[in-house]
């Protein structure tokens, strides 16, 4: 306990060490970062001392018991082990500090709130890139506070991790569009690639930027458009190859399995049918979706999935709220219902830049691959907050722009 809190509590610190020197000259960045880092360390102390926070149970303790498992059991050798076909990549991580100091769950913490604040900035970066600074301190603040957003940037969990490398490739992503450099190109595909090694549900986000990347070259139809071309095509080559050797049946993704399961169309609806079912434990007073959300055949899948995507960004409504807890899910709900309607009033400058069409299309594809693989609001909320940076970039400059906002100075 004692060591666990020493190690937790020095992370903490280091963490506000390199917060203040690395960002104090930008006080407009500074001031929601400071504000990021004290709203996810205080959740993470209320979880450490006093009220174990939502979702720090369950999944959380199974990652951080792995973690410790895996330092016990391997050590450093761990470092030889850490691509493996299961969903722990995150606790072989944590388990080389483990091995390194020790055991101290309240590290293993303080490193969500570290990739949390991070997020937070990639958010800022990618709706610079995209609409400046003014709009994009906006976006900042909204991460900032937005409430999903500081819970799992506090708990054990993938999602910190995932968010972070997620928000990184997708300003590779951007600027690639732009600019079209080999950096920008490689920073896109390593993050993209980093985020599907985390959670291999999100593979489709560097399939989609590669598919995209071999359509603009033949529509272009120059090839000489991309500078030191023979480079981006063996990059292209290197990160294509892992694409074609899983549709031959090499390998398998976690959560997807083998692409023979994947597009076995009776495998996904057990799949479905298992995670849309309604909890016994739970009752009527759960959180499932409706039984009518669950397809029974092909055609019933894509007539439900406009449906399905609705419920899996805007849910719970009022008439699924059967528990006190389930209203905090509602002001999460409402904020994405806010966020949607800044997207419709900005949906014209939106379509008209490449790189914001290419984002709506990341962003309606996972919401479309989410949909089916949760079947309750529950989950739900936690696999939305993925995907809260991109909507965040893409509605920026139509965010409200809130007074209080621009009276906080920290710094001056």
């Amino acid at each position: 306990m004692i060591v666990d809190n020493i190690l937790g509590n020095t992370t903490l610190i280091i963490i506000a060490v390199w917060l203040f020197f690395v960002i104090k000259k930008n006080n407009s960045i500074f001031n929601f970062l400071l504000v990021a880092f004290i709203l996810r360390s205080s959740c993470l102390l209320l979880d450490q001392y006093f009220i174990p926070l939502p979702d720090s149970t369950a999944d959380a303790i199974r990652y951080e018991i792995a973690a410790f498992n895996y330092s016990k059991d391997y050590g450093l050798n761990i470092i030889f082990n850490l691509f493996q076909d299961d969903s722990f990549f995150i606790s072989r991580i944590i388990s080389i500090f483990y091995t390194l100091l020790d055991r101290s769950p309240m590290m293993a913490k303080a490193f969500s709130v570290w990739m949390g604040v991070g997020s937070v900035y990639l958010i800022y970066r990618l709706a610079f890139e995209l609409w400046g600074q003014q709009a994009a301190v906006r976006a900042g603040w909204v991460a900032t506070l937005f409430p999903s957003l500081i819970l799992y940037s506090a708990i054990i969990l993938k999602e910190p991790y995932t968010i972070f490398f997620f928000m990184y490739g997708l300003n590779g992503c951007v600027l690639f569009i732009k600019e079209k450099k080999i950096s920008n190109f490689t920073q896109a595909c390593f993050g993209l690639l980093v985020t599907t090694i985390i959670n291999g549900a999100m593979i489709f986000g560097i399939i989609t930027f590669l598919i995209y990347v071999l359509f603009d070259i033949i529509k272009k139809k120059n090839y000489l458009i991309y500078k030191n071309k023979i480079f981006v095509y063996s990059l292209l080559l290197v990160f294509i190859l892992p694409i074609y050797f899983y549709v031959a049946g090499y390998y398998a993704i976690p959560k997807y399995g083998n692409f023979e399961r994947l597009t076995n169309i009776e495998i996904t609806l057990k799949k479905i049918t298992y995670s849309s079912r309604v909890s016994t434990q739970h009752g009527a007073s759960g959180a499932a979706y409706p039984k009518w959300l669950i397809p029974k055949n092909l055609e019933e899948i894509i007539y439900i999935s406009p449906i399905r995507m609705i419920y899996f960004l805007y849910s719970p409504f009022p008439w699924d709220i059967k528990r006190l807890s389930h209203v905090v899910g509602l002001l999460d709900s409402l904020l994405y219902i806010y966020l949607s309607i800044c997207f419709w009033k900005n949906r014209k400058e939106c379509f008209k830049d490449p790189s914001l069409r290419f984002l709506i299309i990341v962003f309606m594809i996972s919401i479309f691959v989410y949909c089916w693989g949760v079947g309750n609001f529950g989950t739900g909320i936690r696999h939305r907050s993925k995907f809260i940076g991109i909507l965040l970039a893409l509605v920026a400059p139509r965010i409200a722009k809130f007074n209080f906002l621009k009276k906080i100075k920290i710094l001056k």
